[in-house]
């Protein structure tokens, strides 16, 4: 009988062990990669032969799956992996100091430049002493990850945060902000606190123009993104009033503040965006149309240009602009805890993607709770901003979402940094404190939506006082509609089998009934008369 209860015990325990740590059944594969001390994750991109280069900074030495020692106290650590995760080749780049990479692009050549910042004099890979507390640092590989070349730009204080985006032309834009008078590669005063600090080089890294661009306080930048006529757009977050290249004051705290250059680097308009309190920009993208998604975190009430209030510390905001940066929609989306976008794109057939990471357990917006600390929270919006699916996916630590892009087979890559062991949709243990986290995600909006959508049934339709839903063999957890505009007006328990609801008060118009059950989203429509 002992012996029994043991392995009636054993398995009891194995089974719900495997219940706990089953992933996410929309992974298609995931990577931890790192080393026994910390990995720190900032970008990715899908490779001509349809794998994926990821960048970002180490502290490891050999250990875990990183096969070069430390130059110094962190190097920039690219990772090529082939289409299914496994890694082809790594390489540790950095001088004796402090090395990191923000932001990769892939060059005509099939190599990689890679931008960040570094304080390392002439050693390791450094072939140019620093300038100031951090220069700009641009690194060429090839497409095996040697170095070709690399370049120090800066001043003498501190010039950081570089993101790096190729033109039209086949040159590069790189922008990051700076702290620095005239010196070193700096051609202009400082305005304020900080600047944007945008360049031009070219495909050997000289510079073709730059400018210094800011208020008389402080402006934080980052994001870049190259537009379809040959020029860049920069933003980030100001502090400043009108003063400097700022025509407009500050609604409260920080502010969104996207900037429009020219081929030449001149700047052809500029807005401020924000509420009465802290509002930072993080990603920013321009749309088929010509206009701009633009991605970040905000802390403010209704008021200045933001139209809904906080739901919790700190919401993703997400702002559409028309070709000059005016204000077509926004959405404040979250839940009740701490939400940070990082990353905004569109995807092929013209929806969005949002992605970043969040606290919160269901609450407003977010319909799964928090696996543990912080979670990757990515979100498909449709073309006006309305959420049509999203996805909390982590282990028991916290996983900080960093980018994800489409691949060529329509599915999403998600990279990011980890401390989470296995546990959650964690499938492998930690190596150190933090490693890079990568997963292929599939692009299940269609399949999930329509095996779901199959099964409701919302009439009639048009309808003047009562809605009824029906789910044919299918527990409905959450019911929400919205308006057109993505605003939530009505929301309803779950069901199973039908609920009839109370639609009178709504005003005539077309609106969004969203039904969630478990992980899967599905959507209908209706017209209220």
């Amino acid at each position: 009988m002992k012996s029994t209860a043991t392995l009636f015990c054993f398995i009891t325990s194995l089974l719900t062990t495997i219940t706990l740590y089953a992933q996410d059944p929309n992974i298609i594969w995931q990577k931890t990669i790192g080393g026994s001390d910390s990995e720190f994750f900032y970008d990715l991109k899908e490779t001509n032969d349809g794998g994926y280069i990821l960048g970002g900074y180490s502290v490891s030495d050999i250990s875990g799956n990183k096969t070069d020692p430390s130059n110094g106290e962190a190097d920039i650590w690219a990772v090529k992996i082939n289409e299914n995760g496994e890694i082809e080749w790594q390489n540790s780049i950095g001088g004796n100091n402090t090395e990191d990479a923000h932001s990769i692009t892939i060059t005509d050549d099939g190599g990689y430049i890679l931008v960040g910042e570094s304080d390392s004099n002439i050693s390791g890979d450094k072939t140019e002493d620093e300038r100031g507390l951090y220069d700009y640092w641009v690194v060429k590989i090839d497409g095996s990850g040697n170095v070709e070349w690399d370049k120090t730009i800066g001043g003498t204080d501190r010039d950081w945060l570089p993101k790096i985006a190729a033109s039209t032309q086949g040159d590069y834009f790189i922008c990051g902000e700076s702290g620095s008078d005239i010196s070193g590669e700096k051609t202009e005063n400082l305005i304020g606190g900080t600047d944007y600090w945008v360049l031009k080089i070219d495909d050997s890294g000289t510079i073709l123009w730059q400018d210094t661009i800011g208020g008389t306080d402080y402006e934080g930048f980052r994001a870049i993104a190259s537009t379809f006529d040959g020029g860049v757009i920069i933003g980030g977050s100001s502090e400043s009033n009108t003063s400097g290249d700022k025509t407009e004051d500050s609604k409260g705290g920080r502010d969104y503040w996207i900037v429009k250059l020219d081929v030449s680097g001149a700047i052809e308009w500029e807005k401020t965006i924000g509420g009465n309190s802290g509002d930072r920009l993080s990603s920013i993208t321009q749309t088929e149309e010509g206009g701009y998604l633009l991605g970040g975190t905000s802390y403010s009430d209704i008021s200045g240009d933001k139209t809904e209030s906080a739901i919790g510390d700190g919401d993703y905001w997400i702002v559409k602009t028309d070709a000059n940066g005016s204000i077509e929609w926004q959405n404040t989306i979250g839940g009740e805890n701490y939400d940070n976008v990082t990353t905004v794109f569109q995807t092929t057939d013209g929806d969005y993607l949002i992605g970043g990471y969040s606290s919160s357990d269901i609450s407003a917006d977010k319909d799964e709770n928090s696996l543990g600390g912080l979670d990757y929270w990515v979100l498909r919006l449709n073309n006006t901003g309305f959420i049509e699916w999203q996805n909390t996916i982590g282990g028991n630590s916290s996983d900080y979402l960093q980018t994800f892009i489409q691949s060529s087979d329509g599915n999403y890559v998600l990279g990011g940094d980890s401390g989470s062991n296995i546990s959650g949709d964690k499938t492998e243990d930690s190596f150190g404190q933090k490693d890079y986290w990568v997963i292929k995600l599939n692009n299940i909006l269609g399949l999930s939506e329509n095996e779901l959508s199959n099964n409701l049934t919302v009439y009639p339709n048009p309808t003047n006082n009562t809605l009824q839903l029906n789910a044919t063999n299918q527990q409905i957890d959450r019911v929400k509609i919205f308006s057109v505009k993505g605003d939530l007006v009505q929301q309803i328990e779950g069901f199973e089998t039908s609920k009839t609801i109370d639609v009178s008060p709504l005003a005539s118009g077309m609106y969004y009934v969203q039904f969630t059950a478990g992980r899967q989203i599905a959507t209908k429509k209706f017209i209220k008369q």
